[in-house]
Protein backbone atom coordinates (compact mmCIF):
# COMPACT_ATOMS: atom_id res chain seq x y z
CA UNK A 1 0.00 0.00 0.00
CA UNK A 2 1.48 3.42 -1.16
CA UNK A 3 2.30 5.54 1.68
CA UNK A 4 -0.71 8.63 0.59
CA UNK A 5 -3.21 5.62 1.42
CA UNK A 6 -1.72 4.19 4.40
CA UNK A 7 -1.81 8.06 5.64
CA UNK A 8 -5.17 8.25 4.49
CA UNK A 9 -6.21 5.37 6.52
CA UNK A 10 -4.43 6.00 9.68
CA UNK A 11 -5.99 9.83 9.49
CA UNK A 12 -9.67 7.92 9.67
CA UNK A 13 -8.19 5.35 12.31
CA UNK A 14 -7.22 7.94 14.44
CA UNK A 15 -10.39 10.68 13.59
CA UNK A 16 -12.38 7.66 15.21
CA UNK A 17 -10.45 6.87 17.69
CA UNK A 18 -10.02 10.23 19.23
CA UNK A 19 -13.77 10.33 18.85
CA UNK A 20 -14.43 7.62 20.95
CA UNK A 21 -11.42 8.25 23.48
CA UNK A 22 -12.81 11.72 24.10
CA UNK A 23 -16.49 10.86 24.54
CA UNK A 24 -15.42 7.63 26.85
CA UNK A 25 -12.96 9.85 28.63
CA UNK A 26 -15.54 12.87 29.33
CA UNK A 27 -18.43 10.44 30.33
CA UNK A 28 -15.77 8.76 32.70
CA UNK A 29 -15.15 11.80 34.21
CA UNK A 30 -18.52 12.83 35.14
CA UNK A 31 -19.60 9.57 36.16
CA UNK A 32 -16.81 9.88 39.05
CA UNK A 33 -17.78 13.61 39.74
CA UNK A 34 -21.66 12.71 40.33
CA UNK A 35 -21.62 8.57 41.14
CA UNK A 36 -18.47 7.64 42.99
CA UNK A 37 -18.71 6.84 46.46
CA UNK A 38 -16.67 8.61 49.38
CA UNK A 39 -13.90 6.15 49.87
CA UNK A 40 -12.59 5.68 46.50
CA UNK A 41 -10.54 8.35 47.55
CA UNK A 42 -7.13 9.40 45.49
CA UNK A 43 -8.25 6.75 43.04
CA UNK A 44 -10.80 9.30 42.32
CA UNK A 45 -7.97 12.00 41.04
CA UNK A 46 -5.95 9.69 39.42
CA UNK A 47 -8.86 8.45 37.21
CA UNK A 48 -9.69 11.91 36.03
CA UNK A 49 -6.08 12.92 35.47
CA UNK A 50 -5.37 10.06 33.38
CA UNK A 51 -8.99 10.74 31.33
CA UNK A 52 -7.82 14.45 31.01
CA UNK A 53 -4.64 13.03 29.94
CA UNK A 54 -6.11 10.94 27.15
CA UNK A 55 -8.47 13.79 26.18
CA UNK A 56 -5.83 16.26 25.16
CA UNK A 57 -3.52 13.52 23.71
CA UNK A 58 -6.78 12.39 21.55
CA UNK A 59 -7.59 16.53 20.79
CA UNK A 60 -3.24 16.38 19.63
CA UNK A 61 -3.54 13.94 17.65
CA UNK A 62 -6.57 15.19 15.31
CA UNK A 63 -4.82 18.42 15.11
CA UNK A 64 -1.60 17.23 14.07
CA UNK A 65 -2.24 13.78 11.88
CA UNK A 66 0.82 12.68 12.91
CA UNK A 67 2.63 9.80 10.11
CA UNK A 68 5.14 7.66 11.27
CA UNK A 69 7.82 6.97 9.32
CA UNK A 70 11.01 4.64 8.99
CA UNK A 71 13.86 5.11 6.93
CA UNK A 72 16.44 2.99 7.11
CA UNK A 73 19.00 4.43 10.42
CA UNK A 74 16.15 7.09 10.88
CA UNK A 75 12.46 7.51 11.93
CA UNK A 76 10.35 10.55 11.33
CA UNK A 77 6.84 11.83 12.68
CA UNK A 78 6.09 13.64 10.08
CA UNK A 79 3.34 16.68 10.00
CA UNK A 80 1.90 17.98 6.63
CA UNK A 81 1.23 21.55 7.51
CA UNK A 82 -1.56 22.00 4.11
CA UNK A 83 -5.24 23.08 5.79
CA UNK A 84 -3.58 23.35 9.77
CA UNK A 85 -4.06 26.13 11.57
CA UNK A 86 -0.57 26.81 12.83
CA UNK A 87 2.32 27.31 10.61
CA UNK A 88 5.50 25.39 10.22
CA UNK A 89 6.85 26.64 13.32
CA UNK A 90 4.17 26.45 15.78
CA UNK A 91 3.71 22.86 13.66
CA UNK A 92 7.05 21.90 15.38
CA UNK A 93 6.57 23.02 18.87
CA UNK A 94 3.11 20.86 18.58
CA UNK A 95 4.98 17.77 17.33
CA UNK A 96 7.73 18.08 19.79
CA UNK A 97 4.56 18.33 22.67
CA UNK A 98 3.45 14.99 20.62
CA UNK A 99 6.75 13.38 21.41
CA UNK A 100 5.75 14.62 25.09
CA UNK A 101 2.50 12.96 25.54
CA UNK A 102 3.65 9.71 24.19
CA UNK A 103 6.03 9.63 26.94
CA UNK A 104 4.57 11.29 29.55
CA UNK A 105 1.91 7.83 29.01
CA UNK A 106 4.75 5.75 29.78
CA UNK A 107 5.17 7.60 33.12
CA UNK A 108 1.24 7.45 33.62
CA UNK A 109 1.06 3.59 33.69
CA UNK A 110 3.83 3.45 35.50
CA UNK A 111 1.87 5.75 38.46
CA UNK A 112 -1.11 3.63 38.30
CA UNK A 113 0.51 0.64 38.66
CA UNK A 114 2.39 1.99 41.79
CA UNK A 115 -0.85 3.23 43.42
CA UNK A 116 -2.50 -0.45 42.65
CA UNK A 117 0.53 -1.98 44.48
CA UNK A 118 0.04 0.70 47.47
CA UNK A 119 -3.23 0.18 48.42
CA UNK A 120 -3.75 -4.17 48.17
CA UNK A 121 -0.27 -3.49 50.58
CA UNK A 122 -2.10 -1.15 52.57
CA UNK A 123 1.50 0.88 52.96
CA UNK A 124 1.97 4.05 54.41
CA UNK A 125 3.16 5.64 51.23
CA UNK A 126 -0.42 5.31 50.28
CA UNK A 127 -0.70 8.62 52.11
CA UNK A 128 1.15 10.23 49.97
CA UNK A 129 -1.59 10.35 47.10
CA UNK A 130 -3.58 12.74 49.57
CA UNK A 131 -3.78 16.51 49.99
CA UNK A 132 -1.38 18.73 47.59
CA UNK A 133 1.13 15.63 48.23
CA UNK A 134 -0.74 13.90 44.99
CA UNK A 135 0.79 16.65 42.73
CA UNK A 136 4.12 15.04 43.50
CA UNK A 137 2.96 11.99 41.75
CA UNK A 138 1.11 13.85 38.90
CA UNK A 139 4.67 15.75 38.11
CA UNK A 140 6.35 12.46 37.58
CA UNK A 141 4.94 12.42 34.05
CA UNK A 142 5.10 16.12 33.38
CA UNK A 143 8.63 15.35 33.70
CA UNK A 144 9.08 12.18 31.42
CA UNK A 145 7.07 14.35 29.17
CA UNK A 146 9.60 17.48 28.72
CA UNK A 147 12.09 15.18 28.59
CA UNK A 148 10.84 13.57 25.26
CA UNK A 149 9.42 17.17 24.55
CA UNK A 150 13.21 18.29 24.52
CA UNK A 151 14.66 15.30 22.81
CA UNK A 152 12.34 15.90 20.14
CA UNK A 153 12.88 19.74 19.71
CA UNK A 154 16.52 19.83 20.31
CA UNK A 155 18.66 16.56 19.98
CA UNK A 156 16.37 15.01 16.86
CA UNK A 157 15.61 18.71 15.21
CA UNK A 158 15.67 18.85 11.57
CA UNK A 159 18.98 19.10 10.19
CA UNK A 160 20.93 19.34 6.46
CA UNK A 161 22.36 15.76 7.17
CA UNK A 162 18.48 14.20 7.98
CA UNK A 163 16.68 16.54 4.92
CA UNK A 164 19.29 14.96 2.41
CA UNK A 165 18.91 11.41 3.61
CA UNK A 166 15.11 11.37 3.77
CA UNK A 167 13.68 13.88 1.11
CA UNK A 168 13.43 11.87 -1.76
CA UNK A 169 11.96 9.21 -0.17
CA UNK A 170 9.55 10.90 1.68
CA UNK A 171 8.42 12.86 -1.72
CA UNK A 172 8.32 9.01 -3.53
CA UNK A 173 5.95 7.84 -0.70
CA UNK A 174 3.71 10.35 0.86
CA UNK A 175 3.98 12.42 -2.62
CA UNK A 176 5.02 15.49 -0.33
CA UNK A 177 7.29 18.27 -1.37
CA UNK A 178 9.58 19.11 1.06
CA UNK A 179 7.74 22.52 2.10
CA UNK A 180 4.44 20.78 2.54
CA UNK A 181 5.66 19.02 5.55
CA UNK A 182 7.75 19.61 9.07
CA UNK A 183 9.40 16.45 10.59
CA UNK A 184 11.48 15.93 14.37
CA UNK A 185 13.15 12.38 14.32
CA UNK A 186 16.97 11.33 14.92
CA UNK A 187 19.33 10.25 12.04
CA UNK A 188 21.67 8.06 13.84
CA UNK A 189 24.29 7.49 11.22
CA UNK A 190 25.19 7.96 7.82
CA UNK A 191 26.99 5.79 5.51
CA UNK A 192 29.89 7.80 3.49
CA UNK A 193 31.32 6.57 -0.03
CA UNK A 194 34.47 5.20 1.73
CA UNK A 195 31.70 2.38 3.32
CA UNK A 196 32.73 4.17 6.52
CA UNK A 197 29.88 5.30 9.67
CA UNK A 198 29.63 8.63 10.44
CA UNK A 199 27.60 8.48 13.97
CA UNK A 200 25.75 11.60 14.57
CA UNK A 201 26.20 12.27 18.51
CA UNK A 202 23.24 14.35 19.34
CA UNK A 203 20.34 11.66 17.83
CA UNK A 204 22.11 8.89 19.77
CA UNK A 205 22.08 10.94 22.54
CA UNK A 206 18.42 12.11 22.53
CA UNK A 207 17.26 7.54 21.77
CA UNK A 208 19.42 6.88 24.43
CA UNK A 209 17.96 9.18 26.86
CA UNK A 210 14.09 8.03 25.78
CA UNK A 211 15.04 4.58 25.66
CA UNK A 212 16.13 4.81 29.15
CA UNK A 213 12.35 6.23 30.01
CA UNK A 214 11.21 3.15 27.91
CA UNK A 215 13.23 0.87 30.26
CA UNK A 216 12.25 2.57 33.59
CA UNK A 217 8.52 2.28 32.36
CA UNK A 218 8.55 -1.48 31.69
CA UNK A 219 10.40 -1.98 34.98
CA UNK A 220 8.23 -0.34 37.44
CA UNK A 221 5.31 -1.98 35.34
CA UNK A 222 6.54 -5.30 35.16
CA UNK A 223 7.48 -5.02 38.99
CA UNK A 224 4.89 -3.54 40.73
CA UNK A 225 2.59 -5.67 38.56
CA UNK A 226 3.75 -8.82 39.70
CA UNK A 227 3.81 -7.72 43.38
CA UNK A 228 -0.15 -7.15 42.93
CA UNK A 229 -0.87 -10.21 41.27
CA UNK A 230 1.52 -12.19 44.59
CA UNK A 231 -0.65 -10.12 47.17
CA UNK A 232 -3.63 -10.68 45.69
CA UNK A 233 -3.13 -14.25 45.26
CA UNK A 234 -2.21 -14.85 48.94
CA UNK A 235 -4.79 -12.59 49.95
CA UNK A 236 -7.39 -15.13 47.97
CA UNK A 237 -5.25 -18.39 48.97
CA UNK A 238 -5.57 -17.36 53.05
CA UNK A 239 -8.70 -15.17 53.70
CA UNK A 240 -11.94 -16.83 55.00
CA UNK A 241 -13.90 -14.16 53.55
CA UNK A 242 -16.62 -14.54 52.00
CA UNK A 243 -16.88 -15.97 48.32
CA UNK A 244 -17.92 -12.32 46.63
CA UNK A 245 -14.79 -11.04 48.22
CA UNK A 246 -12.71 -13.47 46.18
CA UNK A 247 -14.58 -13.01 43.41
CA UNK A 248 -13.98 -9.76 43.52
CA UNK A 249 -10.44 -10.22 44.00
CA UNK A 250 -9.92 -12.37 41.17
CA UNK A 251 -11.81 -9.42 39.01
CA UNK A 252 -8.90 -7.37 40.27
CA UNK A 253 -6.43 -10.00 39.18
CA UNK A 254 -7.80 -10.33 35.90
CA UNK A 255 -8.37 -6.43 35.27
CA UNK A 256 -4.66 -5.87 36.14
CA UNK A 257 -3.73 -8.44 33.75
CA UNK A 258 -4.91 -6.53 30.97
CA UNK A 259 -3.84 -3.27 32.38
CA UNK A 260 -0.75 -4.72 32.43
CA UNK A 261 -0.98 -6.00 28.44
CA UNK A 262 -2.15 -2.92 27.11
CA UNK A 263 0.99 -0.60 27.48
CA UNK A 264 2.95 -3.48 26.77
CA UNK A 265 1.31 -4.30 23.24
CA UNK A 266 0.00 -0.94 22.08
CA UNK A 267 3.24 0.84 23.22
CA UNK A 268 6.64 -0.81 24.91
CA UNK A 269 6.73 -3.65 22.38
CA UNK A 270 6.31 -1.09 19.40
CA UNK A 271 8.37 1.28 20.70
CA UNK A 272 11.28 -0.88 21.16
CA UNK A 273 10.76 -2.69 17.87
CA UNK A 274 11.28 0.42 16.14
CA UNK A 275 14.23 1.31 17.92
CA UNK A 276 15.50 -2.24 17.28
CA UNK A 277 15.64 -1.38 13.56
CA UNK A 278 16.61 1.93 13.51
CA UNK A 279 19.62 0.70 15.05
CA UNK A 280 20.07 -2.48 12.95
CA UNK A 281 19.25 -0.08 9.75
CA UNK A 282 16.09 -2.34 8.71
CA UNK A 283 13.45 -0.68 6.98
CA UNK A 284 9.81 -0.35 7.81
CA UNK A 285 8.77 2.42 6.07
CA UNK A 286 5.16 3.79 6.56
CA UNK A 287 4.75 0.38 8.37
CA UNK A 288 6.66 1.90 11.54
CA UNK A 289 3.12 3.41 12.08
Amino acid sequence: MLGKQWSELLKLIQDVSAVFSITINSFLILLVLTKSPKSLGAYKWLMIYISVFEILYSILDVILVPQHYSHGPTFLVIVGIQHKLFGPAGLTVLNSCYWGFFGASMAVFAVHFVYRWLVVTENPLLQSFNGWKIWIWFSIPLWYGLTWVCTGYFLSAPNESTTKFIRENVKEIFELEFDEYIYLGPFLYEKMDDGSLKLHVMPFIGLGVISATIVSSIIIVLIFGYLCYDRINRLVATTSASAKFQKLQRQLFFALVIQTLIPFVLMHIPAAIMFLFVFLDIHLGVYSA
